[in-house]
């Protein structure tokens, strides 16, 4: 995928900037387009969109944040928040601040879990950015999707 200098400047920040610090490329040395790219390609094939799975993770980070102690959710999915302090900023420079809390999800049944930042549903639902392998919170959108049984929207 051609990468156009917006997400170019938006990557070299991530790799060296002042971004660099939260890791949100990990170890792919891949281009931030193609990092994108790929993701909506895993996507594509169990019908679903960016939004749907971001959608689905909103869905779980509110019911946490409804207590602070685990709970089970919809009968078969174990749900906690882990607040942290202060806040981070979207590395797109789209001026969205998000808090630090960490929501943790484990479905019963399968015994799979899943973690996320708010962040992450941000850079999901308006960039399609699931971060790059070996980033401390990359998120593989197969995974979270058969984990959190995402449906498709009718």
């Amino acid at each position: 995928m051609k990468q156009g200098p917006d997400l170019r400047r938006i990557e070299d920040n991530m790799r060296s900037g002042t971004l660099a610090a939260h890791q949100f490329l990990g170890s792919d040395l891949r281009s931030l387009a193609d990092i994108i790219l790929h993701d909506r390609l895993l996507l594509e094939p169990l019908g679903l969109t960016n939004e749907d799975l971001a959608e689905r993770m909103r869905y779980f980070t509110e019911q946490a944040t409804e207590s602070q102690v685990p709970q089970v959710v919809d009968g078969k999915f174990e749900v906690e928040r882990e607040e942290h302090k202060g806040s981070i900023l979207c590395p797109f420079a789209d001026n969205f601040q998000a808090s630090k809390s960490i929501i943790r999800v484990r479905n019963l049944e399968t015994d799979k879990s899943v973690v996320w930042s708010d962040l992450n549903i941000h850079l999901i639902e308006e960039h399609g950015f699931y971060e790059g392998y070996g980033a401390p919170f990359r998120i593989d959108p197969v995974e979270y999707a058969q984990v959190l049984e995402v449906q498709k929207h009718k």
